[in-house]
């Protein structure tokens, strides 16, 4: 029997919670408050992966029969060396569904190819309908990301298409690190298909970041960004040059709208390091290192370090053009959803000698090709986080995260609702006061619950699970 965990928090206490927070907010900035600063977090440690306010906890089953249930969206739990964990997941027979499991080892510590996790999908008779595994490499923590997907277009098991229940397995590696990893689980559902599936685009197989000629990069005076700590709170960035500074062993995120029929091309620069008055070398072997992510958070490289040898250091990508036919392709198959992607930089820990102050990076992003229409779903392919908008070229625009974008777009209804246009600032301050004071009060009679843990427990920082 499968058993349903804690989930989390009711929908509309989200609401009440981010409509107070806004009113808050908008209160703040009309007594000219300061504004706070991105990514802010001790000076002498490296950032630390931030999960999504609203992941629904769960404790992974070492038993199928006993499996807790995935809902959409992301997913906390916690997973120790050599663990086998079981989710249950119910799927229709037409969507496809995209699965994710990021392992989120400490920044700063050091593993390598013997630490690792692996996702993968099969149907409860012990069927596999596919599985990623992925490893360390640098001897540096990154967030390590595995990505299955289950595709009723595609060839294979039919049963693997068929409505119903089904398990998410995902094992760590028994490897160097003895800590219990923090883990978050993404669950995308793609609405099917209005009509046929396109078949697979003539020359996809050609047209891989290795085969493909570069564009120029853009160029221009770099404006400054603060990457975010993971794919939740990944700062938005469009076309251009951009620029960072990073502690050794940290990981930023940035996310860049790609529209179907675009490609990604992002480059991650290193300035030289100053010479060093004792003489000591300025060459890092494992240096740095950059992977993409598509908008169900698959990886599109097998990505190692790059190393430094003080005199600067470059890497890039050029990713072929977004189409939805692409998921059938032997390879570039991950560029199959337009929406957000995400890039990832990682300073490795050595990088400390030749940039004791930091590591300055520099990023030069260009989304090459004109939008093409996409495919005609049957759903809401928006709402599934599939497609870009002209709010999320804005977002981009104006440098936002995600938690940004919404309190942006809510602390602007809420001024329409006010008509804060049409008064005085002093009456729109009592205006938002009183439907602040309202909003308060309707919460009161309804208290937040805290999410209940485990037997004996209380969710553990930042919002994770205790380690049982």
């Amino acid at each position: 029997m499968v058993r349903r965990n804690e989930g989390p928090r009711r929908a509309g206490t989200r609401v009440r919670l981010r409509s107070v927070t806004v009113a808050a907010a908008v209160c703040a900035t009309a007594l000219s408050a300061g504004p706070a600063v991105p990514g802010a977090h001790a000076a002498d440690r490296p950032r630390p992966y931030e999960t999504a306010d609203d992941a629904q906890r769960v404790h992974g089953s070492p038993s199928s029969a006993d499996a807790p249930a995935l809902g959409t969206g992301p997913a906390t739990d916690r997973i120790g060396p050599g663990e086998e964990h079981f989710y249950a997941l119910d799927l229709d027979a037409r969507s496809d569904v995209h699965l994710s499991a990021t392992a989120l080892p400490a920044p700063g510590t050091r593993i390598d190819y013997r630490d690792g996790i692996e996702i993968s999908l099969r149907t409860t008779d012990g069927d596999s309908c596919g599985s990623e595994k992925v490893t360390g490499t640098g001897q540096t923590a990154f967030p390590l990301t595995a990505y299955v997907a289950r595709l009723t277009g595609a060839d294979g098991n039919s049963s693997c298409r068929a409505a119903g229940p089904y398990l998410v397995r995902v094992v760590r590696e028994d490897g160097d690190d003895p800590s219990r990893w923090p883990l978050e689980l993404s669950v995308l559902r793609e609405p099917a298909l209005k009509g046929s599936i396109p078949a697979p685009h003539p020359g996809t197989e050609n047209e891989s970041d290795a085969d493909s000629p570069r564009p120029a990069p853009p160029s221009g005076t770099p404006r400054p960004v603060a990457g975010g700590s993971g794919f939740n709170d990944a700062r938005a960035v469009g076309g251009g040059v951009w620029k960072d500074r990073l502690r050794p062993g940290e990981t930023r995120w940035y996310r860049v709208p790609v529209d179907w029929g675009q490609r990604l091309h992002t480059a991650v620069e290193l300035p030289n390091a100053a010479r060093r008055e004792d003489g000591a070398g300025r060459f890092v072997a494992r240096g740095f290192r950059m992977n993409i992510y598509n908008p169900a958070r698959g990886p599109l490289y097998s990505e190692s370090f790059t190393s430094y040898d003080g005199d600067g250091g470059k890497t890039d990508h050029y990713s072929n053009p977004v189409r939805y036919e692409n998921r059938f392709a032997s390879a570039n198959s991950a560029t199959r959803l337009a929406g957000w992607y995400y890039v990832a930089v990682t300073a490795g820990p050595d990088l400390a000698g030749p940039f004791p102050q930091g590591v300055p990076v520099t990023l030069r992003i260009a989304v090459r090709g004109k939008p093409k229409p996409g495919p005609r779903y049957d759903g809401d392919a928006r709402a599934a986080g599939i497609g870009v908008s002209d709010e999320d070229r804005e977002t981009a625009a104006k440098r936002l995260t995600r938690a940004e974008a919404d309190d942006a777009a809510a602390e602007a209804a809420l001024l329409r609702t006010v008509g804060w246009s049409g008064v005085g600032t002093g009456t729109a301050l009592l205006a938002v006061l009183a439907a602040w004071t309202l909003l308060a009060r309707r919460g009161g009679a309804a208290a937040v619950q805290p999410v209940a843990g485990p037997p004996g427990g209380t969710p553990g920082p930042g919002g994770f699970p205790p380690s049982p």
